[in-house]
């Protein structure tokens, strides 16, 4: 017997309302800039057999990511049978379906008159897992020992109590203990909510009746998109789309994609990757998994409710041993290259098909940049973890937004007077880039220069930065966008270029560090460009007329 339609329709409401509850928890109790401001975690609502149900609206890459590691951790760690009520279970390991070590999860069951009847989740970006770098970001990093804690699924809490132990394990294992702490109790208490949430729901509607809205939430997403996938035309489409390098060695890292359309499916076979490297710039399948995800419901119909059912109609062929499904022990920190690669990738290839849904390449890199300091002392240590954005792609019908978090990461802007308030940190610039948008009958947004000047007597840079080197793509005769780059000391008598992913610079007192973020790629020719929207882009200062005159043909009095 089906749940009465009005019924359902509340009950997933409610439940995507139970998520946010969680989120909002978090972000109200979180400690580091990365939670509080950054808003790198998630949370979610999830059935007995680990399926997703509801999700708040956070980050796009960890879709269905927590998903996989529930998953797992019923299958091969912690079976159903062991989870008692006050349970909460603790797990990071990217290959037992995490994505990277500083993505910890944490997992409470709901039980209601003696029966599970959901699962609680939440997922955060900590500021700090151990391992050779601060911020966990090691680039020179040639397995997965080197990059921090590992934690395989295990209680943190068991029924109610919690493990000391486990904690001080953790906290004797990380550089910034209070503030990590602080944020994995953070995330514990997101889930006491979001129990709490479940069970107000299950005594106004009992037990049988939300059981059976979670079967029929899956199965509505499902119809929904096997339907709106019948409305593209059968067919395979191809596209390939390249990372700058993996850090280590200086040659470009090559992403096949291959999209075939059959029916009310879609297959994503990865068939010509190239293979996985000894450096961090490997993804694990869950990494994949959730870019690809991402990338066909927002092609598709990002409105439909992103529950399990939207990932049963997608199919992924994703060969052992290449960056988009590495094996252990590969490190896999900077997965974000390989999975933000995916993403324009899969754009390219349906570009071919359905163009009115598709922009051209954005950015295409979380752009991580880490600014680590010992206080002068030593004792008083600091990491300032944060992430810049760049260019949108350009639409068939708009412009790129500029300088605008878009894709899998879906990051907030961490402001300025926060860090300068809490680092010894001073911003000296932070403007937008004239002329890194592709010229296009649309053009491609933005990117931006921000300067950072070091403030500390010693300390030390890691990045994980792309698109150095490849360009974000135009589309249908857009021209690409700019590329990126960084620079110590830019206004100085020395300055030096760094490479897109640095490893332990050295800091000393009063160096600035600039980075200039990637422009997203035009679409359609510039020479059909409204002359007015020249104009504007003139007087904006998001042109130079060398651009205007030389792209755009603008003819000025």
């Amino acid at each position: 017997m089906r749940v009465d339609p009005v019924t359902l329709e509340v009950v997933n409401n409610a439940l995507v309302g139970v998520a946010e509850q969680m989120a909002a928890t978090i972000l109200r109790t979180s400690y580091s800039t990365v939670i509080r401001e950054m808003l790198d975690y998630s949370t979610a609502v999830f059935d007995v057999n680990g399926r997703i149900i509801a999700q708040s609206c956070r980050i796009p890459i960890h879709l269905n990511s927590m998903s996989r590691s529930l998953r797992t951790t019923l299958d091969e760690a912690i079976p159903i049978e062991e989870w008692r009520p006050g349970d909460i279970i603790i797990t990071n390991d990217p290959y037992m379906g995490g994505q990277h070590l500083p993505d910890v999860q944490t997992f409470l069951p709901v039980f209601a008159e003696g029966e599970l009847v959901a699962i609680c989740g939440t997922l955060g970006h900590h500021l700090d897992i151990g391992g050779m770098r601060p911020g966990s970001y090691a680039g020179d990093a040639v397995e997965i020992f080197q990059e921090g804690l590992r934690i395989p699924p295990i209680k943190l809490f068991e029924e109610g109590q919690m493990n000391e132990r486990l904690f001080a394990m953790i906290a004797a294992n990380i550089r910034q203990p209070a503030m990590t702490i602080g944020d994995l109790r953070a995330q514990t208490a997101a889930l006491e909510i979001g129990r709490g949430g479940i069970l107000d729901l299950i005594e106004r509607y009992g037990v049988r009746t939300i059981m059976e809205c979670l079967d029929e939430a899956i199965d509505a997403s499902e119809g929904r998109l096997r339907d709106r996938i019948r409305e593209i035309p059968d067919g395979t489409y191809e596209s390939s789309y390249f990372v700058d390098d993996d850090g280590v060695v200086d040659e470009k890292i090559k992403i096949v994609t291959k999209v075939t359309i059959d029916g009310g499916t879609i297959h994503i076979d990865f068939t010509g990757t190239d293979v996985q490297r000894r450096s961090p710039i490997n993804a694990t399948l869950s990494s994949c998994e959730s870019a690809v995800y991402f990338a066909i419901l927002s092609i598709i119909d990002p409105s439909i409710p992103a529950n399990y059912g939207v990932y049963k109609p997608i199919e992924i062929t994703a060969p052992e041993g290449t960056v988009v499904n590495a094996v252990s022990p590969a490190p896999v920190v900077g997965r974000n290259a390989i999975t933000h690669t995916i993403v324009n990738s899969l754009m390219r290839a349906l570009s071919e098909v359905i163009p009115e849904r598709i922009t051209a390449a954005y950015y295409g890199m979380s752009n991580v940049h880490i600014l680590a300091g010992d206080g002068g002392n030593g004792r008083d240590s600091w990491i300032f973890f944060d992430i810049e954005v760049g260019g949108w792609g350009a639409s068939e019908q708009k412009d790129g937004h500029d300088c605008y978090s878009q894709g899998i990461h879906n990051l907030a802007n961490t402001p300025i007077e926060m860090v300068e308030a809490t680092y010894p940190l001073r911003f000296k610039h932070y403007e937008l880039i004239p002329d890194t948008g592709g010229a296009g009958r649309q053009r491609g947004g933005l990117g931006v220069r921000r300067d950072i000047e070091f403030l500390d007597q010693s300390g030390s840079l890691n990045t994980q930065f792309d698109k150095f080197k490849v360009a974000p793509f135009g589309l249908f005769g857009g021209q690409d966008g700019a590329t990126g780059s960084m620079v110590m000391n830019p206004e100085g008598p020395e300055p030096e270029d760094l490479h897109s992913k640095t490893v332990n610079h050295a800091f000393k007192y009063g160096d600035v560090f600039s980075m200039r973020t990637q422009g997203g790629g035009g679409f359609g020719p510039p020479e059909e460009r409204d002359h007015a929207a020249v104009e504007r882009d003139l007087r904006e200062g998001k042109i130079s007329t060398d651009r205007a005159d030389n792209a755009y043909g603008l003819k000025r009095a």
